[in-house]
């Protein structure tokens, strides 16, 4: 076990890398876990500057304005669509509405009545949207024998509910939790990725010198038992590195354990770190360069983790990023944690998507290093 030995005696030397990660994760796990928890106890509806132009005119325009200039701050603004795109550039208005000549007949005939400029840049710019439906809804509900209830609508449009959010109560504690862990866990598969390139992708390209090959070349260690070693010598190492963050959440948040699914978190996580670990193991195939395998190391952790929903959220990713993604496990695990599944067959594509991508990275990884043996 010659070899092993000095694997691990070569990974002990980069150590320091393997801490400044840790580090860094379990401060950023600690301030996560230690930031208020409290937000507004009752909701409040935020009120928007809008522009109206009417350009009907008629009983019922006048009462959709009526009902959004009491939701919301009316701005004055142009007439013109290319004056109505400058002042929602400009900011000046969250939203114009446009009322056509015929809002009448397109009301009574259930076609689109409005058209809508709002300020994508601002989510609360839908909030428009919300509210037109609303009137829409109860205005279409009112209408018999060719009328409509425009003082009933009124009416019911300024029924008030007063709304308390749950304060310290089990689902918000449990949501807290939750979100806790999913944030716990994917930021994990950042750091096993950046830790296992670097760190072992150092000690290979030692075992990989030229003069090394050439010794190993030489003696009497068959090549099938040094790989052995090697290969023994890496799932050490991957094994005691993702065994520190699994041990850290329990630190962390031990009593909370039995209130979500921590099985599906480790069983994930162990799958996504064999997956990274026949990365690395292609990686170092196919290059001994110590400088080339930082860059990867830095390139794939902080790439994936952006694209995948480690840094953002994936609900928050557009679709041809995340089709990107796809290409790469971080994706597949992150969902997992994501998904809070409740059994393993709910999460079975995405577990069977990151051993295939396992599968994938060490096939490659051996035929480069069959090639590599044969130059």
């Amino acid at each position: 076990m010659t070899v092993y030995k000095y694997f691990i005696k070569i990974a002990l030397r980069n150590k320091w890398a393997i801490l400044s990660y840790t580090i860094v994760f379990f401060v950023l796990s600690i301030i996560n876990g230690s930031s208020p928890t409290r937000g507004e106890t009752s909701f409040v509806e935020a009120k928007l500057d809008i522009g109206i132009i009417d350009n009907s005119n008629s009983q019922l325009s006048n009462s959709l304005k009526d009902y959004l200039r009491d939701k919301n701050h009316i701005v004055d603004v142009g007439q013109d669509e290319e004056s109505i795109k400058e002042q929602i550039f400009l900011e000046a208005a969250d939203a114009i509405i446009v009322i056509p000549k015929d809002f009448d007949e397109k009301v009574i005939n259930k076609e689109k009545s409005v058209e809508v400029y709002r300020d994508d840049r601002k989510v609360e710019s839908i909030q428009i949207e919300t509210q037109l439906n609303k009137f829409f809804v109860f205005l279409n509900a009112t209408y018999k024998d060719g009328k409509f209830d425009l003082d009933g609508i009124s009416t019911a449009l300024n029924e008030k509910i007063h709304v308390e959010l749950i304060k310290d109560g089990g689902k918000a504690r449990n949501y807290h939790i939750s979100e806790w862990f999913r944030f716990y866990f994917n930021f994990t598969g950042y750091v096993i990725i950046a830790t296992y390139i670097a760190v072992m992708g150092l000690v290979m390209a030692d075992f990989t010198d030229y003069n090394i090959e050439n010794r190993r070349k030489i003696s009497s260690k068959k090549f099938l038992k040094f790989n052995s070693e090697i290969y023994l010598g890496q799932l050490s190492l991957a094994s005691i590195i993702t065994l520190i963050f699994i041990l850290g959440s329990i630190v962390l948040r031990g009593k909370y354990i039995g209130e979500v699914n921590f099985g599906i978190y480790i069983v994930n996580t162990m799958v996504f770190s064999f997956s990274i670990l026949c990365l690395t193991f292609l990686i170092n195939n196919i290059t001994r360069n110590k400088f080339v395998i930082n860059a990867l190391s830095t390139v794939l952790s902080l790439g994936t983790a952006f694209i995948s929903g480690v840094m953002v959220p994936q609900q928050f990713l557009g679709k041809k990023v995340l089709t990107i993604a796809k290409f790469f496990p971080t994706y597949y695990f992150v969902r997992v944690n994501d998904m809070q599944a409740n059994s393993f067959s709910d999460i079975r594509y995405e577990f069977f998507m990151q051993v295939l991508f396992a599968i994938a990275f060490l096939f490659t990884g051996l035929y480069f290093s069959k090639t590599a043996q044969k130059v």
